[in-house]
């Protein structure tokens, strides 16, 4: 005889209920993406929209939630990138007209906007990656995490996803990236919450960043029905009050942040702080510098509009008689032509011996029967100058990168140009370059917005840091913005004084806060004169290498 027994069944709470989001597709989904991404772009130094930065990744993330598919999520985030880099690269479109490598305008301005687009879409790669990370991540309502799937909390996640992203893999060799157009630069003037970078870097500043999109995007969620619920918190708080609770607490934090910022600048008073060795000696006097911004536009050095005799002239007439200890002039300033005698090379190590001053210059020297994008310092107490050799070379600017098919790439752009690029010797280890002074630390150009280059001179001993560049081949670009707001990052970063010395400009002076001491106009000709201190103390960021 068979018995029957009393099944009981227990409902579990999935909390992963759908949204209206999803009944829409990819050909409504894209455009929205696109639109957003090209929206939190306008929060780039140029346009000065920084709040953007606080809540342009929202609705990134509710549409990352509203996917359908790993695929589907993945497009978003590469559309949103795309929208994104395609604002903030726009600087990219200054490069045109491109007649100083023998290409009309018409062929000039297709390579231009072709350059600006790839490049846009290789760097939304990263925007593609976080959206199917995010997507396949097992992710929980809250703060905290669970031992049981799903174990990952949606707050503190999508930050972390984010820095790796942007911090490892962007500024990576390996991807080939020009990481310019970081979100955490577009804080660079927010003084305050940029104290907190001295910690973490610019990384520990998108990660704060991200860190407000994501509370911001968990309250849309919950409260609204948008898209795919959460599921439920770990802490047992419900959806609704866990949701204000975590926005509170990162208000809270994020109050902190700011707050501590604000007692850090007012504490810091470096012009009158004066460090001592342990034998009481004061080692971080006021050093009188000068910039000279000598706007040698490409055309000029090209196309030979302008002598090498001329330009050597303008040259030395701006750097001869500032009563001032260091001379900083721009990148590729010393040409081939400006070795020879009676040029450049010859007129600064002239103002050098005679003025008693030493000059930090840019040249583009061959070595080893290569080229290769150097800095060297004249000093009127040695014979033999010293020699910065630039690291992180440009991607089919500097150097031909993938092998044959990069090969190949260079090799069309020296068909269709009379002016062949140059291909460089990349420097192998940061070489400090000793001053009168102290140890001054080197970025030639775009390296700038690598902060690892930076902080490994600092921990070999840079007591200042320098970045030359050239901007003369973009006409009215507005990537020198862009590289003023990476160089305040790299400043408070190591606590050093840095010194901006462009061509065309933007040239700076920045204080070891980020404060903007003094700079100069863009595309004009002139001297920015100012003093800096050379610097002993690490911050703990100079300490990470791993960072």
């Amino acid at each position: 005889m068979m018995q029957s027994s009393e099944l009981s069944v227990e409902s579990i709470d999935s909390g992963v209920e759908t949204g209206w989001l999803e009944q829409y597709g990819l050909a409504e989904k894209l455009p929205v993406s696109l639109f957003f991404g090209g929206l939190l772009g306008l929060s780039a130094p140029t346009y000065g929209l920084t709040w953007l930065a606080f809540v342009g990744l929202v609705p990134l993330m509710v549409l990352i939630r509203g996917a359908r598919s790993q695929l589907e999520a993945l497009l978003i985030g590469l559309t949103f990138g795309l929208g994104y880099h395609l604002i903030g690269l726009s600087w990219y479109l200054g490069l045109h007209p491109l007649g100083w490598l023998g290409l009309n305008d018409f062929l000039g301005g297709q390579v231009v906007v072709l350059v600006w687009i790839a490049e846009s879409f290789h760097e939304a790669l990263l925007f593609a990656a976080f959206a199917w990370i995010v997507y396949c991540l097992p992710v929980r309502a809250g703060l905290l995490p669970a031992t049981g799937r799903p174990f990952f909390p949606y707050i503190i996640s999508l930050p972390l996803v984010w820095m790796f992203l942007q911090w490892v893999v962007g500024t990576s060799e390996l991807f080939l990236s020009i990481p310019v157009h970081q979100l955490a630069y577009s804080q660079y003037a927010n003084v305050w919450l940029i104290q907190s970078a001295r910690f973490g870097g610019s990384g520990l500043t998108d990660f704060l960043l991200v860190l407000v999109n994501a509370v911001v995007a968990q309250l849309v969620l919950v409260r609204t029905g948008v898209a795919r619920a959460l599921s439920r918190r770990s802490d047992q708080f419900s959806q609704k009050f866990g949701s204000a609770l975590d926005a509170i607490l990162v208000a809270l934090v994020l109050a902190g942040v700011l707050w501590w910022g604000a007692v850090q600048l007012n504490q810091t008073e470096l012009s009158s702080c004066l460090e001592r060795d342990k034998n009481g000696k004061i080692e971080t006097p006021n050093v009188p510098i000068a910039i000279v911004q000598s706007n040698v536009t490409v055309e000029e050095e090209r196309l030979k509009t302008s002598s090498p005799a001329e330009i050597a002239r303008r040259v030395a007439d701006l750097a001869t008689g500032h009563g001032v200890a260091l001379i900083f002039c721009s990148e590729g300033l010393l040409t081939d032509p400006q070795f020879g005698g009676g040029l450049l090379v010859d007129r600064l190590r002239q103002i050098s011996g005679r003025e008693r001053k030493e000059i930090l210059c840019g040249a583009i020297e061959n070595f080893q029967q290569q080229r290769v994008n150097t800095a060297r310092l004249f000093t009127f107490q040695k014979t033999r100058e010293i020699v910065y050799v630039k690291q992180r070379l440009v991607p089919f600017g500097e150097f031909a990168p993938l092998g044959k098919v990069g090969q190949d790439i260079s090799a069309q752009i020296e068909h269709q140009s009379n002016n062949a690029p140059e291909k460089f010797l990349a420097g192998t280890k940061a070489h400090l370059l000793q001053s009168l002074w102290g140890r001054i630390g080197v970025a030639i150009g775009l390296e700038v917005i690598y902060p690892s280059l930076f902080s490994c001179e600092v921990r070999k001993g840079a007591n200042i840091l320098v970045n030359i560049s050239n901007l003369g081949w973009f006409h009215s670009s507005s990537l020198n913005k862009e590289l003023l707001a990476a160089g305040v990052f790299r400043a408070v970063e190591n606590g050093r004084y840095l010194v901006m010395a462009s061509n065309t400009g933007i040239s700076a002076v920045i204080d070891p806060a980020g404060l903007i001491k003094s700079q100069s106009l863009a595309g004009k000709r002139g001297v920015v004169l100012d003093t800096v201190q050379f610097l002993y103390k690490s911050t703990p960021f100079s300490r990470m290498w791993w960072l």
